[in-house]
């Protein structure tokens, strides 16, 4: 049985932790939870009866096998190298870190190093088996257009306090990925997915706000070595957090599923 902990006690990091404990106990032990908000990570570990750490030195100090990473940015670029140094594999889920090179370098060296593993999750999207394929087949265009009710992009660094319309749709942005996850860091880790497993960097992203959208949709097209696909993927947004789709922690237990069964996909 590996041993499970996680960092990021959200509305994501909620939904994984309750999933991981009913669904894969016979596989994995959940050991404890870390978040900087510890009136959150006092709450589930309560509810979860399992330990609740003071910080990350404490989660490491417990030697688990896996850290799953669902607390967004900051905590990949705060504690990553440190999880993967301390001899655990990591999950991460906020993949728009690794538009930062040199944190990704980073992290693969000392995964390298240390002999451990990093994972990037499908997250709210698919397909990214299909993206490594065409990947080697020779990527000539990617693009991902993200479709999403304002409440879900309001807020945004780009549109610098900007309301947007509850009437109108608009294209709010079209551009490179390293300038979306920029502006909209909490939106587009799916972009930065897409980016990095097509391994093609000129990777263009789209988003468009649609008053009354009850979902989030992502819509992917990839084109190369004689290969057209296009994914479209719609979940609705966790209503404890419209910018976030659930499917992004299910997408986890998937993976930890797929690692501890003898038959596996691909």
């Amino acid at each position: 049985m590996k041993k499970i902990a996680t960092i990021g006690c959200g509305a994501l990091g909620t939904i994984f932790a309750r999933a991981l404990v009913t669904r894969l106990s016979a596989e994995y032990l959940l050991l404890g939870v870390y978040d900087l908000n510890a009136e959150s990570a006092g709450r589930l570990a309560g509810e979860l009866n399992v330990k609740q750490y003071p910080d990350c030195g404490a989660l490491l100090a417990d030697h688990p096998d896996i850290v799953v990473e669902i607390a967004g940015v900051p905590a990949v670029r705060a504690y990553g190298e440190m999880i993967l140094r301390a001899g655990c594999d990591l999950v991460v889920v906020s993949v728009g870190a690794l538009s930062d090179s040199a944190l990704k370098d980073a992290l693969e060296r000392a995964a390298r190093e240390n002999a451990r593993k990093v994972y990037i999750v499908n997250g709210a999207i698919g397909g990214l088996d299909l993206m490594q394929t065409v990947a080697f087949m020779g990527v000539d265009e990617a693009c991902i257009t993200n479709v999403k009710a304002p409440a879900s992009l309001n807020g945004a660094p780009y549109l610098n306090g900007r309301e947007l319309s509850e009437e109108c749709e608009e294209v709010v942005f079209d551009g490179s990925v390293d300038e979306a996850i920029a502006g909209f860091p909490k939106n587009v880790n799916v972009a930065v997915a897409t980016a990095l497993a097509s391994e093609f960097s000129g990777t263009r992203v789209v988003i468009k706000s649609v008053p009354g959208l009850p979902d989030n949709q992502h819509h992917i097209d990839l084109k190369g070595g004689g290969l057209t696909a296009r994914l479209s993927i719609c979940s609705l947004p966790d209503p404890a957090n419209p910018k976030s789709s659930t499917s992004a922690a299910w997408s986890v237990i998937a993976l930890l599923k797929n690692l501890a069964s003898p038959v596996q996909y691909f």
